[in-house]
């Protein structure tokens, strides 16, 4: 069996992935805050600024790559801090989310700090270089999305 090395893609992905997740979490710890409640602020601070709510369906949909109750266990801890609102909408079974001013200043900070990463991570990179990774990584990840599709869970043959 071939081991894993630096010339792997995934071996790369996961290097870089790492760095990321720890750099963001680590800066952005002192905020009481994990990436996924992060990466929701930010996604919700974009539909604050259009004046929108969403619903937790929304969430699910757009943003987060979880499970519903793990969207509802976020939320809770963005509302015990005050960061969101949950309301009920025209349908009372579907509440509708929106990001609070405090909120609101929070994603600011954060989308600071991103935008920060974000020129770290394209330093070097030509334009044309930095659309040519994302579209590739887009690639590998709808590739991925097919691949886990083909493989029933816990089916380590197809691993």
């Amino acid at each position: 069996m071939k081991q894993a090395n630096e010339q792997d893609i995934g071996f790369a992905l996961g290097r870089t992935a790492r760095r990321l997740y720890r750099l963001f979490d680590g800066n952005l710890r002192s905020l009481g805050l994990g990436f996924a409640q992060i990466n929701l602020l930010g996604y919700l601070a974009e539909k604050y600024i259009r004046g929108e709510s969403c619903s937790q369906k929304q969430i699910c949909r757009e943003c987060c790559s979880t499970r519903p109750s793990s969207v509802t266990s976020l939320l809770q801890t963005l509302e015990r801090e005050g960061y969101i609102t949950r309301e009920a909408g025209k349908d009372a079974r579907v509440k509708q989310v929106r990001l609070t001013e405090r909120g609101a200043g929070i994603a600011e900070q954060c989308q600071n700090f991103r935008l920060r990463v974000e020129e770290a991570l394209s330093l070097g990179l030509s334009e044309e270089e930095r659309k040519t990774v994302i579209s590739c990584l887009s690639r590998m990840a709808d590739n991925l999305d097919a691949l886990s599709r083909t493989i029933a869970p816990g089916d380590r043959e197809g691993v």
